[in-house]
């Protein structure tokens, strides 16, 4: 009886290092998940104070290059948030992000010249310009969002 038992409790231990370690691995990835997706979301929640500055011509349209460069200073991190590969669970990136690295991280650079762009033209004044701007920095946003991200309908809800 007492081998039984010892086995028993070398089993239950074996189990409890395995599941303890398992446990570990998966919430790191979720880390990167998590950086990666408020990374992003800083992106959006900056284009989207720009859009509704410009839609509503709002008298924080000054602010616009304060949001530029937000979004420029965030670009600069896209390709660091990506490095590691993670396409299962809670991720709205296609594993095109992976296979295509080199496309991935010129459509960040991309972002990176038109918001830096846009600061500059936004805090030049050049009303002109900034419209003209806005949507040209846009374009690099939805052109890497085609290539690299789930389509709405194969998203994870948040």
């Amino acid at each position: 009886m007492k081998r039984f038992e010892l086995r028993m409790s070398v089993l239950v231990t074996m189990g409890l290092v395995v599941s303890v370690t398992g446990a570990l691995a998966q919430p790191k990835d979720q880390h990167y998940l998590t950086y990666r997706q408020k990374l992003m979301a800083s992106i959006g929640a900056d284009m989207g104070a720009i859009g509704v500055s410009l839609k509503a011509n709002l008298p924080s349209k000054a602010n616009i290059g304060v949001h530029a460069e937000a979004i420029y200073n965030a670009s600069k991190l896209i390709e660091g948030a990506f490095k590691k590969e993670i396409t299962e669970g809670k991720t709205d990136s296609k594993p095109d992000v992976w296979k295509d690295w080199d496309k991935f991280v010129a459509a960040a650079k991309r972002l990176t010249e038109e918001s830096g762009k846009l600061s500059a033209v936004a805090n030049a004044g050049d009303e002109a310009a900034l419209g003209a701007q806005v949507k040209a920095m846009s374009k690099t946003c939805g052109g890497c969002h085609k290539l690299f991200r789930k389509l709405k309908k194969e998203r994870f809800k948040r």
